[in-house]
């Protein structure tokens, strides 16, 4: 009986450790920014999810957006620049500039994006949860 709940235990361990090292944790800003553009550019959509802040005003459409740009495009995503605004323990604004190419797909613009991103804690990790486009230049 001893072995069983010991075995168990051990079991339950593994799981736990594995749940907890496959959440995603994003450190620094530019850690969340750049995360964001990898998984775009893996067409991961539960990796784009983890960098979106569940209490965005944008998460469903944000959703929605991602899933269909997936099924439709692939595009390649190239973060040019990063740079923090202003920052505290709660809240981050950062400038970004971000290109962004169609490798396959129908008719698509490349572009440069220029925004700032909003970003807030979500327990101990940066998430996006609004961004302005300040410039959008067509390629």
């Amino acid at each position: 009986m001893k072995k069983i709940i010991f075995n168990s235990f051990v079991l339950l361990s593994i799981i736990f450790i594995v749940s907890c090292s496959s959440k995603k944790s994003y450190d620094t800003p530019e850690d969340l920014v750049n995360a964001n553009a990898d998984f775009m550019n893996q067409e991961d959509f539960d990796g784009v999810m983890s960098t979106i802040h569940p209490q965005s005003p944008s998460y469903e459409m944000t959703e929605k957006l991602v899933k269909k740009i997936f099924e439709v495009y692939d595009l390649n995503y190239t973060i040019e620049k990063i740079k923090v605004l202003e920052q505290n323990d709660k809240e981050a604004k950062v400038e970004f500039i971000q290109i962004t190419t169609k490798l396959k797909g129908p008719d698509f613009k490349n572009n440069k994006t220029t925004g700032v991103h909003t970003l807030k804690m979500d327990g101990d990790s940066w998430k996006i949860f609004s961004t302005e486009v300040q410039d959008l230049e067509f390629l």
